[in-house]
């Protein structure tokens, strides 16, 4: 009995200690979103909406079509390194963060 008790406590203290963590994670992803984003310059903006464009079409392609976007999607990747913006998740999160505003946007 005592054991279980023991067991439920430790699985409580451990779930706590995982979402703090991932909240911890996801602030500081944040932070380093608004910090890429501040010392962009305007052809590095335009090289990561490239990117952007890229991205979505990937995560948006007809299977069935072949691999012309993920090389599109690659060769994005590999620009926007060369002119200096870093290759970490939080762009691919700021590149999502431009899609969903686009798709917010009425269209004209």
């Amino acid at each position: 009995m005592i054991t279980a008790i023991c067991a439920v406590a430790l699985g409580v203290l451990l779930a706590g200690s995982d979402l703090a963590a991932r909240w911890r994670g996801s602030r500081s992803e944040r932070a380093r979103i608004t910090e890429i984003t501040a010392t962009l310059d305007r052809f590095q903006w335009l090289v990561l909406e490239d990117l952007t464009e890229a991205r979505h079409n990937v995560l948006h392609r007809d299977r069935t079509s072949g691999n012309d976007e993920i090389r599109a999607f690659i060769a994005a990747r590999e620009r926007a390194t060369r002119v200096g913006i870093p290759a970490e998740v939080a762009v691919y999160h700021l590149a999502d963060r431009l899609i969903r505003e686009r798709a917010q946007q009425p269209r004209r």
